[in-house]
């Protein structure tokens, strides 16, 4: 009976050492594959990379964390970063980056697949032959248009999921290291992606921007202290300060000068102090030590040559007393007025026409007007009865 179980045990034990050697040659098989697929698209090999779990954890990444990952290939596809990797013995993962992220989730898988396992999806409808997901359905509607139905009838069967995650599109697919269905799905997710940017991008909380900008927001928060007066901001804070450290109930600090703070001189002007002890005084008031009271002289007014002229005599006041109000002041006629003196003719001397040889003129002649019996009598007219009467006779 020993015997019996010896026998099994060894054959147990040689049937693990077979295991355990073909799948050793398979995994440097596949990492050999995935080697050489990875250097005919200029990507680089890694054999495990542990930051891909902590960047992707929907869809098929949505695995236990004892699940590692193994032979990455990363580089560039087409101008895009592109990441191929397998979750050991679960699937074979392709990822595209996106030119912006997005908060919106779309997942499209094919009809024989579970349902997304997240709470934060809903059923959006039919693509096709596969069954489209969505976080916001209204912008993954967006996505909804001839290539997208293109896609989905296009995209071959092993291509289970296509999801994207922060700015990245992914594939999965079962466990492959088919060259050719590597490339399928690299293009498929590609495309995947181009289609997705109609998605509204996330928008990621942004640091205050430089207050010297000046195109940068102008609000209260965002202001440029330059904009306020530092003078005022510095006296506001010295006030608070003042009223805070100072007792209740005691007086204040006294400002300079012992003038309050709103008699204060401004900046620049001259400041006069009164010696100590004075006490003004008035008409009649004397301080001992103090000069007495002076009145300040009378005003005089400046007098002018053109007030030496005479002026008219005042009206005589009247039973009711001076005329008060405003009095016109008698014009006197200018030192360079020519006076013109009518001449009547008739009584100038003839001794003054004569010296001088000139001679009287004579008075200008009326005009000559007709008598009246030399006037034309003008004919009686017949009136209006008359004329009437003849016209009817």
């Amino acid at each position: 009976m020993t015997t019996v179980y010896f026998v099994i045990a060894v054959l147990a034990l040689i049937g693990a050492g077979v295991l355990l050697w073909l799948d050793r040659n398979r995994s440097e098989q596949v990492h050999h594959q995935r080697a050489v697929w990875g250097e005919e698209h200029s990507f680089k090999f890694r054999e495990s990379d542990s930051k891909l779990r902590t960047v992707f954890r929907r869809a098929a990444m949505d695995v236990p964390e004892g699940v590692p990952v193994r032979d990455v290939a990363y580089g560039l596809y087409e101008g895009v970063e592109a990441v191929v990797f397998d979750l050991e013995e679960t699937a074979t993962v392709v990822a595209v980056r996106r030119p912006t992220a997005s908060s919106v989730t779309v997942d499209l898988r094919y009809e024989d697949v579970l349902a997304p396992a997240e709470t934060d999806v809903e059923l959006l409808g039919a693509m096709g032959s596969r069954v489209m997901f969505a976080s916001n359905l209204d912008a993954a509607r967006r996505t909804c248009d001839r290539r997208m139905v293109a896609l989905a009838t296009e995209a071959p069967p092993y291509i289970e999921i296509l999801w994207n995650e922060g700015n990245w599109a992914l594939g999965s697919m079962p466990l492959t290291a088919d060259p050719e269905r590597l490339d399928v799905a690299l293009d498929t997710v590609r495309r995947f992606a181009d289609l997705l940017l109609v998605l509204p991008p996330a928008v990621d909380p942004q640091d205050a921007p430089d207050p010297r900008d000046p195109h940068g927001p102008i609000s209260d928060e965002l202001a440029d202290e330059k904009t306020e007066s530092l003078r005022d901001k510095a006296r506001r804070r010295r006030a608070e300060q003042d009223a805070a450290s100072a007792e209740p109930g005691a007086p204040g600090p006294r400002p300079e000068n012992g003038r309050p703070a709103a008699d204060q001189p401004a900046p620049g002007r001259p400041v006069y102090e009164r010696p100590a002890g004075y006490r003004p005084t008035g008409p009649g008031q004397t301080v001992p030590g103090q000069p007495a009271y002076e009145p300040p002289p009378r005003y005089v007014p400046r007098t002018s040559p053109l007030d030496a002229s005479p002026r008219p005599a005042q009206p005589p006041a009247g039973p009711e007393g001076p005329r008060s109000g405003y009095q016109p002041r008698p014009t006197e006629a200018a030192a360079d007025e020519i006076v013109v003196e009518e001449v009547d003719y008739d009584e100038l001397p003839e001794a003054r026409f004569g010296e001088e040889r000139f001679t009287r003129p004579p008075r200008p002649t009326p005009m000559r007007q007709r008598p009246a019996a030399e006037q034309p009598e003008l004919p009686d007219l017949p009136s209006m009865q008359v004329r009437d009467d003849r016209d009817l006779d």
